[in-house]
């Protein structure tokens, strides 16, 4: 008998009972759903904009990684990302209180948003052309719902995605990857964002 047959019948190894019991745990948790964790008081403040009800040009930001929320507070705390209403927000909060708000969106489900009937089929292939020349998926994972400090670009709102691509593009909002997103913007056309941000916006 070769020692890959015997290797081959060998029986399949026992656990014990302990052993069984922490993997059937393990299991259970793996598949438990996320808890939303305890909204921070200083998040009242951020859910009047981003809540279910956005505000106009709000982005929802449910859902979003903590890195990538915690980085966007720091930009705009530090003036490095321009906006009045939100660096007016962001300057008044601690190193905690951004740690809470990172946690606390995170931990909160992507918006269940359907998107709108897509009038404009050739743009939107002409948009997805665009996203796999340029390797968006790279950083934003395959369907485009974030990888860490890459945030959640499907779903949002078009015109929301139009003006990022545009400020990344102008070097006037900061990339929370490195530059990649300045890289990758600058060789973007008005076409280009357009098409990108329509595609974006409809993803199932």
């Amino acid at each position: 008998m070769s020692g890959a047959n015997a290797s081959a019948r060998q029986p399949a190894r026992r656990f014990s009972g302990p052993a069984r019991a922490a993997l059937s745990l393990l299991a259970l948790l793996a598949g438990a759903p996320v808890l939303a964790a305890e909204a921070p008081e200083v998040a009242q403040a951020c859910l009047s904009c981003h809540g279910e009800a956005l505000a106009e040009g709000a982005p929802p930001i449910a859902g979003h990684s903590s890195n990538y929320i915690q980085l966007q507070l720091v930009f705009f705390r530090a003036g490095r990302r321009k906006n009045e209403i939100m660096q007016g927000v962001a300057e008044g909060l601690s190193d905690n209180d951004i740690r809470a708000l990172g946690k606390y969106f995170a931990s909160l489900p992507v918006p269940d948003a359907k998107p709108p009937a897509d009038t404009q089929p050739d743009l939107t292939k002409t948009g997805e052309t665009a996203a796999l020349q340029h390797r968006c998926a790279a950083c934003h994972g395959d369907t485009y719902l974030g990888i860490q400090a890459a945030p959640r670009v499907a779903r949002l709102p078009e015109a929301y995605l139009a003006k990022a691509l545009g400020d990344y593009r102008a070097n006037t909002r900061p990339s929370s990857g490195g530059a990649a997103m300045t890289e990758v913007a600058g060789s973007l056309s008005d076409a280009d964002i357009k098409a990108l941000a329509h595609y974006l916006a409809g993803l199932p």
